[in-house]
């Protein structure tokens, strides 16, 4: 028998880059399309910004599907930024 490996539950909440985005419409666009995904919580699409925050349930769905459904929405999510300028905060080894 198999032992069984289950994802721990973790409301995880990013923040990324978005390149592509246009106009409002764009941007509203992305957002239905993050809030329909499974496991995502919360997305808010951010024109002025360009970029998306994104609140989602690491167990349901991971930061490389979330960029993958950005990408077939026609624009592209760079990796996770963590402080406020854009870098890493040093916290999480990424």
């Amino acid at each position: 028998m198999q032992a069984e490996t289950l994802k721990r539950s973790v409301q995880k909440t990013a923040t990324m880059r978005l390149i592509g985005l246009r106009s409002q419409e764009c941007a509203d666009k992305l957002d239905k399309v993050l809030s329909a995904l499974p496991g995502v919580a919360q997305a808010s699409v951010s024109l002025a910004d360009e970029n998306t925050t994104i609140t989602f349930d690491t167990a349901k769905i991971s930061v490389q599907r979330i960029q993958v459904a950005v990408a077939d929405a026609g624009y592209e999510a760079l990796k996770p930024v963590h402080g406020e300028d854009g870098n890493c905060c040093g916290g999480c080894g990424g």
